[in-house]
């Protein structure tokens, strides 16, 4: 299981950020998302950061099925027009330029 934060932005001055947020994502998840959690952080003058707790072979599968899931969200016919799907990537990872981790081989030299 992968936890990815993918960025929901949006910049308008009267950010609205539905309640059932989390409930709308969920539904618009595909059974082969392998979606299992979904949870909301809220942004002021930004968007939110959704965590999404899902089942994938490598962590660049969740990211691309985080990513996808969140698209479906800000589409034209969409619950967030408007909005825009910004980054999404495991948390503690790509900041250490791990964005394609596909397995403990490529720790080489980071790890002790």
């Amino acid at each position: 299981m992968y936890l990815v934060h993918t960025e929901l932005l949006n910049r308008k001055a009267e950010l609205c950020i539905p309640r059932n947020l989390v409930d709308l994502l969920r539904a618009l998840a595909h059974p082969d998302d392998g979606v299992e959690h979904v949870v909301v952080h809220p942004h002021p003058e930004q968007g939110v950061t959704v965590g999404i707790y899902l089942l994938a072979d490598r962590l660049m599968d969740a990211e691309k099925t985080a990513a996808r899931l969140c698209r479906r969200a800000v589409a034209e016919v969409g619950p967030l027009p408007g909005w825009r799907v910004g980054r999404s990537e495991a948390p503690l990872l790509a900041p250490y330029g791990l964005d394609s981790f596909d397995g403990f081989g490529h720790l080489e030299g980071l790890v002790e």
